[in-house]
């Protein structure tokens, strides 16, 4: 199988952003000084790379539908945000973890990167809805600077660069061991989903309840349940 050298300057503008992020990015996130702090997790960033390896193995014009759709989804999200928050807040520990929004974007990303190609062409547009709805939903509620004017332009500004440098270097490879390894990172996302999203939901009581202490022979009446 032949292999085009140029296609490897696709990924030019994925390895600068990479150095961007280390060096102006990184630091503040691993000191928590960055405001995008929130957002670097892997059930947030995990959905913005699945989304634009999906984008970037589809074809040309459902990938354009798959772009304005996402955008799309994000600005009914945030629009209809208190909708969700109320089908979702009887989920435990829904409230405290972004309404589950991370896993629930991981998931249906990751279902859709599953699926064989012909397949990812049907399920695509209605996965990239409930993608950025869900990610446009964890991008508000994770704001650590109080909605300052400057945030809510520039965190969408920075998911949509993840989104399309990632789109550009997927969309050179797109031969069957290509498929194959975004089969791979869907089951990976799919799992993740699952992980993070039991995990808080396992851990929604998170009080230090002592047992009861169970009552010695003999214990005289007046002394029962006394520490």
């Amino acid at each position: 199988m032949h292999f085009d050298a140029h296609r490897l300057l696709r990924l030019v503008p994925f390895g600068l952003g990479l150095a961007a992020a280390a060096i102006f990015i990184l630091p503040g996130l691993s000191d928590g000084s960055s405001a995008y702090a929130g957002l670097a997790s892997a059930e947030f960033v995990l959905p913005l790379l699945g989304v634009g390896v999906l984008i970037g193995q589809l074809p040309t014009r459902v990938a354009i539908v798959g772009i304005a759709v996402l955008a799309f989804g994000g600005v009914v999200g945030l629009w209809s945000r208190e909708l969700v928050y109320g089908l979702l807040a009887p989920v435990p520990g829904a409230a405290s973890h972004l309404f589950l929004s991370g896993p629930i974007a991981c998931a249906t990303v990751g279902l859709v990167l599953l699926l064989p190609p012909g397949l990812r062409q049907l399920f695509s547009v209605p996965a990239m809805a409930v993608a950025g709805a869900a990610v446009a939903i964890a991008t508000r509620l994770s704001d650590p600077t109080l909605f300052a004017a400057h945030y809510p332009l520039t965190a969408p500004l920075l998911q949509a660069a993840i989104i399309l440098s990632t789109a550009w270097a997927a969309s050179a490879f797109r031969s069957p061991p290509a498929i194959i390894a975004a089969r791979i990172l869907g089951s990976w996302m799919f799992a993740a989903a699952l992980l993070y999203g039991g995990a808080y939901v396992a851990a929604r009581d998170t009080g230090l309840t002592p047992p009861a202490f169970a009552d010695f022979p003999n214990t005289p009446p007046e002394a029962k349940g006394a520490p």
